[in-house]
């Protein structure tokens, strides 16, 4: 078993008994069969938290649909510290005008170009 497989006697056994079952299905996979898991779990985890459950903590509830797609164009991974004209890093232009313009969206509206901005 290599190294990174090897039990670690300070992590609770139960724990540590699910990690190294998930390892080695993990390690019985190429890199297709490992992509495809991941994708299939990303749909399992769709499933559980945004179709058959209601997350009552809001940090993890449903995202507006419009934000997340803004969010997964590297929006939210860019770190904008500082003020808008006033920013600690370069190249944050843009990011700082979608700062300043968001609050004058509509209070109910999914995004610039929504036809359900109220």
């Amino acid at each position: 078993m290599p190294a990174a497989l090897q039990r670690r006697s300070w992590v609770p056994a139960a724990s540590e008994d699910h990690v190294l079952a998930i390892a080695a299905d993990a390690a019985a996979r190429d890199a297709g069969g490992i992509a495809a898991e991941i994708e299939r779990l990303a749909d399992d985890n769709h499933r559980i938290h945004d179709r058959e459950g209601l997350n009552l903590n809001p940090a993890t509830n449903v995202m507006n649909p419009a934000a997340e797609a803004l969010l997964s164009r590297g929006l939210g991974s860019r770190a904008s510290l500082g003020y808008p004209g006033d920013k600690y890093e370069v190249g944050l232009e843009a990011i700082e005008r979608i700062e300043v313009m968001r609050p004058s969206w509509p209070p109910r509206c999914s995004g610039p170009g929504s036809p359900k901005c109220a």
